[in-house]
């Protein structure tokens, strides 16, 4: 019998995207500011079945290998839950509730369907969840489709921003050429495998007497172009600066967070749930597009003047790591980019965050407006410091574990080169990033005028504040929840 209690936490936000629907239909307008309220709510109800779900799991108390064996599938196996799902999925809620709390600031800007808004935040977040569980390429098709479609149209949502529609075309228009990628590499894949569940797929590969056929190899490639895109790897990136700049704030730290993660787990299911045993086909491959982003990246951010395409390049950047801890093939590999992420997710955020509320502030996403801000907000300041020196990988910050574990599991593959390149690029980015330190602390303000900060906003900035350093000094408990996601991934 199907059980559905694994799919309560997706469930739920279905639920909600009518809830959303019906509120703002419904609500006077005068209500309507309040509705971040009830997608909050929405949230932490799916987070609060995420934990059941968890304290009830099969794996929960036993070893990590066991753990794997005992996951949950539904749908023919097409749907799994185990502890690599349950994991991602808390970051995803963790992601979606912060970005709620981000569109309270900005949402002035939406002053029409604001519920509308919610909704297809909760339809992208949706996605992620899904893509959380995937076990066949169709799923891994439907739930990235979901995601993406939601964030084209969120970032074209500000119909009288021209810049914020050219993000929204430019995204649709890339995004529908990564799809036909990645099309054509699941129908290539289901032609050598003959079906598209992972498991008809590593059975093909165990049944192949010699050489894996160029048909399944190209199909790999196209599936990696396809989720190439989605995580911004060159030479699949060129959409980046433009929709970050363009886009409304939220969709962007939700694009930059969210998005990233998704197409990083999807790879993981699939180069390390499927792939595995041809590491020495794909390994050297990803290696090289990982020199290739975080080069680009890197470099590119040094000479921009908007703080959001700034975030933009550097997010490529990240990406580079991201791929360097994915091409390892190794169980610590895995560990190694799923700390990365938690690391970037809450110092990625609390950045976004502070550029909202000084956005909202002084009118524009240029680094000068950040001239003498630790004078206008002392508060503000010490969180986007903290926040963008985490960025960098400055010891003994949440980013410095992060990129320090990527770097120790590429090391022990022997691509020292690429672990030099790794350290080359966290003193480019240390650079562009303290070139707005130096201007918030060093260069005199515009205006003397203090910036009014909601409490609510400021304590969110706090505890994402906490989280970085706690990531990055306290790592026991972080390690402990991280060491059973290889187990679950490796199939």
């Amino acid at each position: 019998m199907m059980s559905f209690s694994l799919l309560g936490v997706e469930l739920i936000i279905c639920l909600w995207i009518g809830v959303m629907l019906i509120a703002d239909l419904l609500l006077p307008p005068a209500k309507k500011s309040s509705l971040w309220l009830l997608a909050l709510a929405g949230v932490a109800i799916a987070g609060g079945a995420l934990w059941t779900q968890s304290q009830h799991a099969l794996w929960r108390g036993l070893p990590a290998a066991l753990g794997a064996a005992q996951a949950g599938e539904i749908f023919q196996d097409m749907f799994i839950v185990d502890p690599f799902s349950s994991y991602f999925k808390a970051l995803f809620l963790i992601t979606a509730a912060i970005v709620i709390l981000m569109t309270r600031e900005f949402q002035a800007h939406v002053p029409a369907h604001l519920g509308a808004f919610f909704m297809l935040l909760f339809t992208a977040l949706l996605g992620t969840l899904v893509l959380a569980s995937i076990n066949d390429l169709l799923i891994l098709f439907l739930g990235l489709e979901l995601l993406t479609f939601s964030l084209y149209i969120m970032a074209a949502y500000l119909k009288t921003d021209s810049r914020s529609v050219e993000a929204g075309m430019k995204y649709l228009i890339l995004g529908s050429v990564s799809s036909g990628f990645l099309i054509y590499g699941i129908a290539l894949l289901y032609g050598f495998a003959g079906g598209t569940s992972f498991t008809a797929l590593r059975a093909a590969l165990a049944n192949t007497a010699g050489p894996v056929p160029l048909t399944a190899q190209a199909g790999l490639v196209l599936l990696l172009a396809g989720l190439g895109f989605k995580i911004a790897a060159v030479p699949f990136h060129l959409w980046v600066p433009d929709v970050y700049e363009g886009a409304p704030t939220p969709v962007v730290a939700f694009l930059s967070v969210g998005s990233k993660m998704a197409g990083v787990i999807a790879m993981l299911r699939v180069l390390y749930g499927v792939w595995l045993p041809l590491h020495s086909l794909w390994g050297p491959m990803v290696a090289l597009v990982s020199a290739a982003t975080m080069l680009y990246g890197n470099l590119c951010a040094i000479p921009q003047t908007n703080i959001k395409r700034l975030l933009g390049y550097s997010s490529i950047g990240h990406a580079g790591y991201l791929l360097m801890g994915l091409s390892t093939g190794s169980v610590f590999g895995v560990s190694a980019v799923a700390y990365y992420l938690l690391a970037f997710l809450v110092s990625n955020l609390t950045v976004f965050f502070v550029v909202i509320i000084v956005s909202e502030a002084v009118g524009g996403d240029l680094i000068e407006h950040y001239q003498g801000l630790s004078t206008r907000s002392p508060g503000l300041a010490a969180a986007m410091f903290i926040g963008l020196l985490s960025l960098a990988g400055v010891p003994p910050l949440a980013g410095f574990v992060g990129k320090l574990f990527v770097l120790l599991g590429t090391m022990e593959t022997g691509r020292l080169w690429l672990v030099a390149l790794g350290a080359v690029n966290v003193a480019i980015s240390l650079y562009y990033y303290l070139m707005i330190v130096k201007r918030m602390y060093l260069d005199a303000p515009r205006s003397t005028a203090p910036i009014r900060v909601h409490p609510l906003a400021m304590a969110t900035i706090g505890v994402l504040v906490v989280g970085i350093a706690a990531i990055g000094i306290v790592q026991e408990p972080f390690l402990t929840r991280i060491t059973h996601i290889p187990f679950a991934v490796l199939r």
